[in-house]
């Protein structure tokens, strides 16, 4: 994948056909928010109740919600890639997140960031 961003747009080339999809940073910093919200509320109710800290990216009913959002604004080309690829890049970006398949937990770094009353992401 290949990110080139142009003032608020961003453009992904993605797949080995290079099929062009548009993302702005509004979209993104959509994605991140409305999933690191989700990630952090989903975190603390494991903690509370004794479960895994580890979840699975479908079992977040943002990214659902993301990819129709992507689909409504045109993205018709794998919105559910853009939305995790997006996420990966975060991760990579901010070491707040770390993602294996199709998985996802927080880092002690992003737990850090989630206990400030105002985040990197808002």
């Amino acid at each position: 994948m290949l990110t080139k961003c142009y003032n608020q747009l961003c453009i992904i080339f993605i797949d080995l056909n290079m099929a062009l999809v548009m993302v702005s940073n509004r979209d993104k910093k959509l994605i991140i928010w409305n999933f690191m919200e989700e990630l952090w509320e989903n975190y603390q109710n494991a903690i509370e109740n004794k479960l895994d800290t580890q979840f699975k990216f479908m079992d977040f009913y943002n990214v659902g919600l993301l990819t129709r959002y992507l689909k409504e604004e045109g993205v018709e080309s794998s919105p559910d890639k853009v939305v995790v690829d997006t996420l990966k890049e975060y991760a990579k970006k901010t070491g707040y997140i770390d993602i294996k398949d199709n998985t996802v937990r927080l880092t002690k770094k992003g737990l850090d960031e989630c206990q400030k009353p105002k985040h990197d992401w808002d």
